[in-house]
């Protein structure tokens, strides 16, 4: 027969585990709660443009007013983009900066004995 084992747990406030779940759940919600905006936004702004385009054409068809509904894809790729472009030059700018504190040894054209003449 196994012997049975008692755990002993670890002691933490319930307040605080709560709010920190709380935390976690309400960016989440934030985060669903802008993505569903947009899509909001992209179906006004389609039926809009729909409505102007029956207007224009005469007809009922579906043009270019329908990139409207991409609007939350576009939001999230244009987001990103811009998100990793402005990683990557502050790590570039730091990776610069930790090599003129080593000394610097010039570029791969102008080797750094060509500077110091």
């Amino acid at each position: 027969m196994k012997p049975i084992s008692i755990e002993r747990r670890r002691v933490t406030h319930f307040l605080a585990l709560k709010r920190k779940r709380w935390k976690v759940d309400m960016e989440k919600l934030l985060i669903s709660i802008k993505y569903i905006a947009l899509t909001a936004l992209g179906v006004i702004l389609f039926r809009a443009g729909q409505a102007k385009a029956l207007c224009e054409r005469g007809y009922q068809a579906i043009g270019g007013e329908v990139f409207a509904l991409f609007l939350p894809v576009f939001y999230y790729l244009i987001s990103r983009t811009v998100r990793d472009t402005v990683n990557d030059m502050q790590r570039e700018k730091a990776k610069k900066r930790k090599e003129a504190q080593k000394g610097g040894h010039g570029n791969r054209f102008w080797p750094h004995s060509v500077h110091s003449r």
